[in-house]
């Protein structure tokens, strides 16, 4: 097998692409799912999704990034046999834990929903239960062409997982819609369990049309002395319990922020039907816009585990540096222009998508704003120090950001005047101190000079021109035409070109970056003639 490895930045743009397209399906399926179910379907169904996320994470978060990781030290080292003999191994060990948590969800799902104190979510936890095992078994795959350097199957499956989970998710939610909200909810959460089913079965396809091809490079390079099944068992323990750890907490602190929001927001005097839809609003509707910008971070963070460990590896110090710089530009580009733009834009935006629902719902989006910029420099910091060996370390940070959450919003959401905006802010502040102790770890263990000012300066200035330019728009065109939805949709596009225009003016992106964009060389190579880059 050729095993042809493609750039970090390449296949950090493969995933992106399909992350987008997962991103954008999942958007569009939850807008016309809030209309549908309203806020409080909107809390049962998040709830449902939290549990998922926790005990996916504790299942599959971890070994298909130690998979990536050995992998691609293998094969770097010219041992193709015994990468694949490591992806064999994880597969066991993966599908073991996968069968096992959602056996355990399924269960005891109203012991679960009603310790978060949302016992409406139990048929929706009923419904997703199932899909941790296929899901779990999806990422040991994932990670097996990832350590190869290969994006394109995980790209693919993604999109496959999330047409399914759309489709089959939308319909199951109206078709049980007449059975109240809290069987609507356990149907769209149902086309999770779908999606990795779909998932599952796109990248055993993928595998066995490549397994000629994986056989034969394992035959090319067959050695005699080979690591045992006990060995490799060990190694990807050790590596993936403190980034199960680590990668647990914000999960764990998910679900624990839905007890809190349902307690603290009832201790402030409102009814459980009152909390529940406050619930509803911070986690289905304004989450959602806050998580979409991560598409292109978390895509980054998988590409640099395998990329910076390949120049750790060859002891290209340097090199992990110059793609650990890039890949903290590369966020800072995407996480400061969503932040302000949700932040100016957040009440026409939530008009916009949710008319039916009270005016609060922009309120809780302009405080969960900021979380953005912190939530992407977390996701691509955490790829970097993986890539360097330092795992623990983001176990550490988490840990920290998560106990910060904690007594924020414990502390913020059962005061009256403050409520919802407490678990907001709570947030916010979390990802904050996560965020700021990884920078200084890369910093610290890379001893680079890594021009931080150089970094965020130019970034900054674009976004703060795109800032004025969407809410100067958007005012002038509401008062002249009178239409929300025309005026948030033009100010949005016009926004955007200004960013990209102010960006190229000030010289504040690199050819590599623009070049990783849908037509980005043919523009690249434009600006290079004109000077502008």
């Amino acid at each position: 097998m050729s095993y042809r490895k493609q750039s970090f930045i390449k296949g950090a743009a493969i995933l992106a692409v399909a992350g987008i397209i997962s991103k954008a399906l999942g958007a569009i399926y939850r807008i016309p799912l809030g209309r549908i179910i309203g806020s409080e379907g909107m809390a049962y169904y998040q709830t449902a999704y939290d549990l998922y996320i926790m005990m996916l994470t504790i299942s599959a978060y971890s070994i298909p990034i130690a998979i990536s990781k050995l992998v691609s030290e293998k094969i770097e080292t010219g041992r193709r046999d015994e990468a694949h003999k490591t992806f064999k191994v994880a597969l066991s060990l993966i599908a073991f834990l996968g069968i096992t948590l959602s056996a355990i969800l399924f269960f005891n799902a109203k012991g679960f929903a009603t310790m978060v104190k949302n016992p409406g979510a139990y048929i929706a936890v009923l419904c997703v239960a199932p899909a941790i095992f296929t899901v779990a078994l999806s990422g040991a795959f994932r990670g097996y062409f990832q350590g190869m350097q290969n994006m394109t199957p995980s790209g693919l499956s993604q999109v496959t997982e999330q047409i399914a989970r759309v489709v089959f998710g939308f319909i199951l939610a109206i078709t049980f819609l007449p059975m109240g909200y809290e069987a609507a909810a356990g149907g769209a959460v149902f086309g999770t369990t779908i999606g990795g089913l779909v998932s599952f079965l796109t990248l055993i396809y993928i595998y066995r049309m490549k397994r000629g091809e994986i056989k034969a490079g394992i035959r090319a390079d067959l050695q005699s002395k080979k690591e045992s099944a006990l060995s490799l068992v060990k190694r990807i323990v050790v590596f993936s319990v403190p980034i199960t750890i680590g990668g647990s907490i914000m999960p764990v602190m998910n679900v624990i922020d839905t007890f809190i929001v349902m307690d603290r927001l009832q201790a402030a005097g409102f009814s459980r039907e009152t909390a529940t839809s406050l619930l509803g609003q911070l986690k289905g509707m304004a989450g959602a816009f806050i998580n979409l910008p991560q598409v292109f971070t978390i895509a980054l963070a998988a590409s640099l585990v395998p990329a910076i460990s390949e120049s750790i590896t060859k002891s290209d110090f340097g090199g992990a540096s110059r793609k650990s710089e890039l890949a903290i530009r590369l966020s800072l580009l995407i996480g400061l222009p969503a932040a302000f733009g949700l932040f100016i834009l957040a009440d026409p935006i939530m008009k916009l998508m949710y008319p039916a629902e009270p005016a609060t719902l922009g309120m809780v989006l302009r405080y969960l704003s900021t979380a953005v910029i912190f939530l992407t420099l977390v996701q691509t910091m955490t790829g970097i120090l993986q890539g360097m060996g330092k795992e623990r370390i983001p176990v550490i940070s988490l840990i920290i950001g998560a106990l910060v959450k904690f007594a924020v919003s414990y502390t913020l959401t059962s005061i009256p005047v403050i409520n919802i905006r407490g678990a907001a802010i709570g947030t916010v502040a979390g990802y904050a101190a996560t965020a700021f102790i990884n920078l200084s770890a890369i910093i610290k263990h890379q001893k680079s000079n890594m021009r931080v000012s150089k970094i965020v300066v130019k970034p900054v200035i674009a976004t703060l021109a795109m800032t004025a330019a969407a809410y100067l728009s958007y005012r002038l065109l509401f008062d002249v035409i009178g239409r929300n939805s025309v005026a948030t949709l033009v100010s949005v596009a016009f926004a955007a070109l200004v960013y990209g225009i102010v960006l190229i003016l000030i010289k504040g992106i690199a050819p590599e970056e623009l070049e990783m964009a849908p037509g980005g060389k043919r523009l690249s190579k434009v600006l290079k003639k004109k000077g502008l880059l």
